[in-house]
């Protein structure tokens, strides 16, 4: 039976303009002597008085909750499809993720949503991987899944799904975080891979809406949680600006441990990497590298492993239109943006609704784009900043 507080918190999140810190700020907030159930009746200075929160906020959440629609289709989709999903008050929550400063309130999956609560470590890469980056994977999966590791990536083309089928391959469970709703699973062509991901004890997760499309916007949440339900992050490779390198920047925020395979410095896939280590992530060449900051070890050498893994026979399929989207290139440093001199002072999302007029799709679509060129950054706190302003 479905609780008070999981339909509250499921409504909530289904509210758009309502993001994961201000559910989160509720959470935390709210007093012993309210009922989840109280907050159906609360008037906007209720909630402004209660959780310091603007008037926008408090008339969205107002107008939100009344609005039973929203949690009546998501709850007839739930029991269409048979969807599995759990409340960050639950204890089926990954404990990892609750670390998080604002973690999602709401975690859709499909499969063992426990083989989050084992050992879990995100590795992740460029959606261009080339035959080295492949390689690279070939050797550490084996020896991490023998390790006893849950592998965890963002489900994308490229390093993601080597991440993926060579977990599966090695018999191990891996992880799949969406930038979409599980009922449109994105890539489209990856459908089969996250099938296999659940049959084979791992899951398929999601913090969005069962029908949210894969906006460019929704891929910083996908990176934190990716990051967010690990101990830490392997960047295997990884351009100066990529959806990776923000992977491994929210874990630093978040306290996981980083590691960078290191590479040539003539491929523009290690410059992220090199930066990385620059910045203090663990350089690693084998995963013996990342073992022993477990206080575990393999007995295979580096010259093994690597000899086991590389293989020239596979080729990288195409990149889809929508990756081209995500990793495509980013507006130059020399076009001044709206968003970054309302960010010259740290702003939180909502803030950032209400100031710069955009809706919600194009102002996380935006900060995506600046946040990939490097021009904006989120903190751990959620807060959006300009750089070098």
């Amino acid at each position: 039976m479905i609780s008070f507080p999981q339909l509250t918190l499921l409504h909530l999140s289904l509210i758009e303009g309502v993001g994961a810190a201000t559910v989160a700020n509720i959470v935390a907030g709210k007093p012993l002597s309210i009922l989840w159930q109280d907050i159906y009746g609360m008037s906007i200075s209720d909630l402004m008085a209660m959780w310091s929160m603007s008037e926008a906020v408090a008339q969205r959440i107002v107008d939100g909750l009344a609005d039973g629609s929203l949690l009546e289709r998501e709850l007839a989709l739930i029991a269409t499809h048979n969807i599995s999903w759990c409340t960050v008050l639950d204890e089926r929550y990954p404990p990892l993720l609750k670390e998080i400063h604002a973690p999602p309130a709401v975690l859709y999956y499909r499969g063992n949503v426990y083989a989050a609560h084992r050992h879990s470590l995100a590795l992740v890469g460029s959606r261009k991987v080339n035959e080295y980056g492949i390689a690279v994977i070939k050797m550490l999966v084996p020896d991490l899944v023998a390790a006893g590791w849950c592998l965890v990536s963002g489900g994308a083309i490229g390093a993601d799904s080597w991440v993926h089928r060579q977990t599966i391959h090695a018999g191990g469970t891996t992880i799949a975080v969406l930038g979409s709703g599980l009922l449109k699973p994105y890539p489209q062509s990856n459908k089969t891979l996250f099938d296999e991901i659940v049959e084979k004890g791992g899951a398929v997760v999601s913090p969005f809406a069962l029908q949210a499309s894969a906006l460019p916007g929704n891929f910083p949440a996908r990176n934190r949680i990716i990051s967010g339900l690990s101990k830490g992050c392997v960047v295997v490779q990884a351009a100066a600006q990529s959806g990776a390198l923000i992977t491994a920047h929210y874990a630093l925020d978040q306290g996981r441990d980083v590691f960078a395979v290191p590479g040539s410095i003539a491929d523009p896939l290690s410059a992220g990497c090199h930066h990385l280590v620059q910045q203090g992530a663990k350089l690693i060449h084998s995963s013996n590298d990342i073992l022993s900051e477990y206080g575990q070890q393999t007995s295979l050498t580096v010259a093994q492993s690597m000899k086991a893994a590389v293989t020239s026979d596979k080729q990288i399929s195409g990149i889809e239109s929508r990756d081209q989207v995500v990793d495509g290139k980013a507006p130059a440093k020399t076009t001044q943006h709206p968003l970054v001199d309302l960010c010259k002072v740290p702003r939180s999302l909502d803030e950032l609704l209400s100031a710069s007029h955009m809706d919600y799709a194009q102002l996380t679509t935006a900060l995506f784009d600046l946040q990939v060129a490097g021009i904006m950054r989120q903190d751990f706190l959620g807060m959006w900043h300009a750089v070098d302003v």
